[in-house]
């Protein structure tokens, strides 16, 4: 059965996962008083991932399907183990809310049910940084560990650049290629954490704050989040360095070691990327400015930091945008569908999707007045495949499906069409702020059992870009992994006749 196939690589997974619970279960026996909910945890988790690992096996038949099976157990059974700390240790009283923060960390979501961090022992803010940090680290790595088994539609959409290594590149080249953007991303959240310190915080919130930004998460060590630093300036252009870093895309940082900085020019997304980023910010700067009492420094550093944090997901703020006038409120909504680049650790629909909707939509526009034009849509100079193009249309008709649902339901529950929409704005596009009672100044407590549910199913949608999760439930997905599938009973029965 071609589940133990898919046992094996979880089960290893898994086993990582338990072992990085040792991490926080350290750090409380020497810096707090020793929370047991760490280890057992861990000896769970050690469990469950042993017992895959030994009764899976290895093989090379390693499908696309597997792929897709593997990505999304290990988000949904991680949330899960994540969520037993907080459960154990009474830090958070019932299971929902315990899985609604696991959630939104290992989504890098950011979007918080505890009321005042100011009060919650620093073992666990150390553990939601944590979650923050392996679930972007996992977007990259995991991705590209099956990059040669996901398929080209897959390796295409999240990589728009000629460098990224095609399915048919030998697996120890991926391999090699995810350690490289390992160390990268490694290589950003250290020299992060010391510009932090250097700039005067303490070591534990600068390291806190750097797994946060470079997974463009959104919790912070304190309650009032990077409210803290509205008046230092120096602190907030690196946060505003490193939201951007991390909202490109990876394999172009990767690019760059072997091609230097060039690289980044060549690629059309991150141009387009920084050009949406700049031409959000001239909308919001001049509503803001002309709108309100700001002062014109003010007013550019505002529109900067809280534009940059909304579309690449980091979901920090410096300034109550509740207070802004409908302009700037409204382009900041829109910027939380754009998100980042391909191949980044931010949530929304991706610049490379805005890209060729675009440019579809130009190309079908042109063909309506010259039918018989022959004319390819091109990214990079290399001409887009139809089945790529589809990819993406299907992707924005279950986004708009899915948003559409989640309003439904959130309204269901008590909380206003505006609100609704807000908040599934926030929790789907893996930003973690929304507006009103979900602002800046606000957490996500309020909400009801049923909608935390909801906000629950819309993060981990977000983070595993729709196909993942939806393929799951078609009738076919499932063939061969319990049972034999069609073909291989028909041979069954072919043998037996003849």
């Amino acid at each position: 059965m071609r589940i133990q196939i898919v046992m094996k690589l979880l089960g290893y997974l898994i086993l990582i996962f338990s072992a990085l619970l040792l991490i926080p279960f350290g750090y409380s026996i020497i810096f707090e008083v020793p929370y047991l909910s760490f280890l057992i945890t861990a000896i769970l988790a050690g469990c469950i991932g042993g017992c895959l690992y030994y009764y899976g096996i290895s093989s090379k038949a390693f499908s696309l399907r597997d792929g897709f099976l593997v990505v999304g157990a290990t988000w949904v059974i991680t949330s899960l183990l994540g969520a037993l700390p907080f459960l154990l240790s009474g830090i958070i009283d019932t299971g929902v809310n315990a899985l609604f923060e696991s959630v939104s960390g290992i989504t890098a979501t950011g979007a918080s049910i505890i009321s005042n961090v100011d009060d919650l022992p620093k073992t666990f803010v150390l553990w939601r940084s944590l979650l923050h940090w392996m679930g972007g680290m996992g977007i990259i790595v995991l991705v590209l560990a099956f990059l040669k088994n996901l398929g080209a539609d897959s390796a295409h959409l999240f990589n728009a650049e000629a460098s990224v290594p095609r399915p048919g590149v030998v697996l120890p080249r991926i391999q090699s290629m995810a350690g490289k953007l390992w160390s990268i991303y490694v290589f950003f959240s250290v020299i992060c954490a010391i510009l932090l310190m250097l700039a005067g915080l303490s070591a534990f919130d600068a390291v806190n704050l750097a797994m946060s930004l470079v997974s463009t998460g959104g919790f912070a060590p304190n309650q009032n989040g990077a409210f803290l630093y509205t008046d230092n300036y120096l602190v907030r252009y690196i946060f505003i360095i490193f939201m951007v870093l991390a909202g490109g895309n990876f394999t172009v940082y990767y690019s760059v070691l072997k091609k230097g900085i060039k690289a980044v020019w060549n690629d059309f997304e991150y141009k387009m990327y920084l050009l949406i980023l700049s031409l959000s910010i001239s909308v919001i700067f001049i509503s803001v400015y002309f709108q309100t009492n700001s002062t014109l420094f003010r007013a550019v550093n505002d529109s900067v930091f809280t534009l940059i944090s909304m579309q690449t997901g980091s979901g920090f703020a410096v300034v109550d945008y509740d207070k802004w006038p409908p302009l700037a409120q409204t382009m900041l909504l829109l910027s939380t569908f754009f998100g980042g680049c391909s191949g980044s650790t931010t949530g929304g629909m991706k610049i490379i999707r805005i890209i060729l909707l675009f440019k579809s939509g130009i190309l079908y526009l042109r063909k309506a007045i010259h039918p018989d034009m022959v004319q390819t849509i091109r990214v990079n100079g290399k001409p887009m495949p139809e089945k790529w193009l589809a990819m993406t249309h299907q992707f924005f008709f279950l986004y708009l499906w899915v948003f559409a649902l989640s309003i439904l339901g959130m309204t269901a529950t008590g909380i206003s069409v505006g609100e609704s929409i807000q908040c599934v704005a926030g929790l789907l596009g893996n930003v973690g702020l929304a507006f009103g009672e979900f602002g800046p100044t606000d957490s996500f407590e309020s909400l009801s059992g049923v909608a935390k549910c909801i906000g629950i199913v819309d993060m981990l949608l977000g983070r595993l870009e729709l196909f993942t999760f939806f393929v799951m439930f078609h009738p076919t997905f499932w063939e061969g992994y319990f049972t034999k599938t069609r073909t291989q009973r028909y041979k069954v029965v072919w043998k037996r006749r003849h």
